[in-house]
């Protein structure tokens, strides 16, 4: 039981994992087509219901400040109609004869029935017009006064009052508005009023003070307001309510400020906005009106809420039931995309890595794009790389081949082989050549010694290039040694002869071409014909074998290896004599004279033996004799040439020149250095111990002979070893000796000078004489010149 449950867990991990790994595999195409749907299905009715909002609420406030403006025209031509009518009235009223300028000297509470006519008068006016609350009139006589159809006749006692009402005498029209003139009663609010100076004609002396009433001036700013929610006022000219339309008559709300300083900012006469309110939006409308000499803005604003309030719901009830089908689009697009996504998941699947990290798969075509130019990227690099190794290729098969690598294979796999490298074998056999490159050292060609390589791939570029103009298929081999090799195929049915022929005017071309472009020799080799690939190895092993029968003499030579003979017995051709000479002077150690005996003697072989492999016959003998001298001496070769094989390197060489080369740095230079070097050496030490015994016996009458029998050599090998070392001769080292000796001497002031000449072995004349001659004094004199630099 435990373990089905182990392994029913086991199971139930394995296929949550498969079951992420193929969700982690959607990427943003899925979801990109997911949204697609979505919005194919839902976003048409959501579009609906919210172009619907945008344009019925924009519509809705446009058509209210439409109808603002025009209720608010309307409004305003029907208060200008009406001040209007109030001004003419008034111009009348002020040719009326009670109101002539007897008024000014007449006693108005003496004369009663003046008085009461100008009762009637204010009565009639007041009652003439609907928005007057009171008319006054103002006599500026010597006392002047106020008559009121309510308040009676009374003088205007105070300075100030008395100077406020006869300031309006001085105004420049006849007629103006007031919309701040101070009331009667102090506790009342500053009034409107239309002043009209009198007479209407001549020097006033007074003027009718209409005022108007405020509250059916509120009533009738009022109309223009739907509701308590919105505003409407009038505001003077330089910004003060006028008339407002709030509850509150004495205080203005911040509403009516905001939406004053609104209106004051802008510079239209008239004009209708929106405008926002804690975050209400009123749609505002304003008109200028001029009232004799004032400007007047009325102001009305409007609340959007209450009439837009349909439209927001209806709109909203749209894009409810879009978000509803926008859900039930989500489930039925979810399940339609994942049947869709099948395709792109298995191509997916396909392309994946697993050593791609997950999270750099973002878009599933992407990925997958990505991956087939990955792949093919890889293609074109993989198939460019092979086009550019095909010919390296090519070249390393055919030089295995012809070196006899391939053994193992049958004749029918190395044909399948070379049939991969574009080979047509079908009735054809081969043909193999050797090109051996020569001329290197001769003082016409243009390469030096070292070119060896780059002479070898030019020559086997020019061969390629013209190989490409003949009828047979060929390639060359480069072996990087001065030598090419050429494989050509033949047709089973031409002749050998044919064969021959055909081959040896091309061999003929190349030989010529080599010649004019690289300024080299060339010797051509051409093997037999044969039918089968498992004989080319052979066949450049036997052309190997017969290039060495080439003639040195000659420039270019052309050999076909079924046309070679045996040469027979020619007799013995080799130069004894320069060969002692040669080995004589190594044993002297002239190196001059041993290098130059070189050139005569490959000069001599070549002269006399003419082919390659006698001459090299020649050459190993020789330095066979020189290495038996050099071990005679006391060297061993092996050790003398750094464990070279000289034998080898000479058995490669095919130039006459390159071998005399060889010789004389190689093989001669070195012995002859180490020689040198040894020989200078024991001259040194000779030298050293010959001084070393005529310190030791100065006293003695030491000649040349003598050390030289003392140790072991001869007169003239120890006086010239004398000469090299010290640079000066025998006899006059030994008198530089005892010269200095004789300066030690004289330090000793107790010494003599015959003592002196006794302690060196010289007589005392003879020392004195042979002092002066080097010193330019004589010991006493020199004695004498140290005691005085003692002093």
């Amino acid at each position: 039981m435990e373990k089905w449950g182990g392994k029913h867990v086991t199971n139930w991990m394995g296929n949550l994992l498969h079951w992420w790994n193929q969700r982690s595999m959607k990427g943003n195409f899925f979801r990109q087509s997911l949204i697609i749907v979505l919005c194919i299905t839902s976003l048409p009715t959501a579009a609906v219901g919210f172009s619907a909002y945008l344009m019925g609420k924009k519509h809705i406030e446009q058509e209210v400040n439409r109808t603002q403006q025009v209720l608010l025209t309307k409004a305003l031509q029907r208060m200008n109609d009406d001040l209007t009518h109030l001004e003419l009235t008034a111009t009348q009223w002020a040719f009326n004869p009670n109101f002539d300028q007897q008024l000014r000297d007449v006693s108005l509470k003496e004369r009663y029935d003046i008085t009461y006519s100008l009762y009637r008068s204010l009565m009639v006016m007041k009652g003439s017009f609907p928005l007057i609350s009171e008319v006054y009139l103002f006599v500026n006589g010597p006392a002047p006064q106020i008559v009121s159809d309510t308040d009676g006749v009374f003088s205007i006692q105070k300075v100030e009052q008395q100077t406020q009402y006869q300031s309006l005498l001085t105004h420049n029209r006849g007629a103006f508005w007031l919309d701040d003139f101070p009331p009667f009663d102090p506790k009342d609010d500053s009034s409107i009023v239309l002043v009209h100076k009198l007479p209407g004609i001549g020097e006033p002396y007074g003027a009718l003070i209409i005022c108007l009433d405020k509250t059916k001036l509120v009533q009738l700013v009022k109309e223009l307001s739907s509701d308590d929610q919105g505003g409407s006022f009038i505001v003077a000219e330089d910004g003060d309510f006028i008339v407002r339309g709030s509850t509150d008559p004495k205080r203005p709300t911040n509403f009516e400020n905001a939406l004053k300083g609104a209106v004051m900012h802008r510079a239209s006469d008239t004009d209708a906005f929106l405008f926002s309110w804690e975050n209400r939006t009123y749609s505002v409308s304003y008109g200028e009106f001029s009232r004799l000499g004032l400007k007047w803005k009325y102001v009305t604003a409007t609340p959007l809420t209450q009439i837009t309030q349909p439209v927001v719901i209806a709109s909203r009830i749209i894009l409810a039931i879009s978000f509803m089908g926008l859900l039930i689009a989500a489930v039925l697009s979810w399940l339609a995309s994942k049947r869709l996504y099948r395709p792109i998941r298995h191509l997916v699947s396909l392309f994946h890595d697993t050593k791609t990290s997950q999270g750099g798969m973002k878009n599933e075509i992407e990925f997958i794009a990505a991956q087939w130019r990955d792949l093919t990227r890889e293609s074109e690099e993989l198939h460019s790389k092979l086009q550019q190794a095909y010919p390296s290729l090519r070249a390393g098969f055919l030089i295995q081949l012809s070196q006899g690598h391939y053994y193992s294979l049958t004749e029918e796999e190395l044909r399948q082989r070379m049939e991969t490298f574009g080979w047509h074998l079908k009735d054809k056999g081969f043909v193999f050549i050797l090109i051996q490159i020569s001329g290197l050292s001769y003082p016409e060609g243009k390469f030096a010694d070292t070119d060896e390589q780059l002479v070898t791939f030019a020559a086997a570029n020019i061969a390629q290039e013209i190989l490409g103009h003949e009828d047979q298929q060929a390639d060359v081999i480069n072996f990087q040694d001065l030598s090419l090799g050429i494989l050509m195929t033949h047709s089973l049915t031409n002749s050998d002869s044919q064969i021959n022929s055909d081959t040896a005017q091309l061999a003929q071309k190349l030989s010529d071409t080599f010649s004019s472009l690289l300024k080299v020799y060339c010797t051509c080799c051409i093997g037999r014909f044969t039918p089968n690939i498992k004989d080319i190895p052979d066949s450049l092993q036997s052309l190997r074998q017969a290039m060495r029968y080439r003639d040195l003499q000659a420039d270019n030579q052309i050999l076909i290896l079924d046309e070679l003979l045996p040469e027979g017995y020619r007799g013995v051709h080799y130069p004894f004599q320069l060969e002692k000479e040669i080995i004589h002077a190594l044993r002297m150690g002239l190196r001059q004279e041993s290098m130059r005996l070189i050139q005569p003697f490959i000069d001599e072989l070549v002269h006399r033996s003419g082919k390659e492999k006698l001459v090299q016959a020649g050459v190993l003998q020789l330095l066979g004799s020189i290495q038996h001298t050099i071990l005679e001496t006391g060297y061993h070769p092996l050790y003398l040439y750094n464990g070279g094989n000289l034998y080898e390197q000479l058995h490669k060489m095919r130039e006459p020149e390159k071998m005399v080369q060889w010789f004389q740095h190689k093989v001669i230079q070195p012995y002859l250095d180490q020689l040198t070097n040894d020989q200078d050496l024991k001259t040194k030490r000779l030298v050293e111990k010959v001084i070393d015994h005529l310190k030791a016996h100065l006293m003695a009458d030491i000649s040349l002979e003598q050390c030289a029998s003392l140790f072991g050599v001869s007169h003239y090998t120890l006086s010239k070893a004398f000469k090299q070392i010290t640079g000066v001769n025998f006899i006059d080292y030994i008198t530089q000796l005892r010269i200095e000796k004789t300066k030690e001497l004289l330090y000793d002031p107790s010494l003599k000078i015959n003592d002196i000449a006794e302690k060196i072995g010289y007589r005392p004349s003879y020392l004195i004489r042979l002092f002066k001659k080097h010193e330019g004094v004589t010991p006493g004199q020199y004695r004498e010149q140290l005691q005085a630099v003692k002093k």
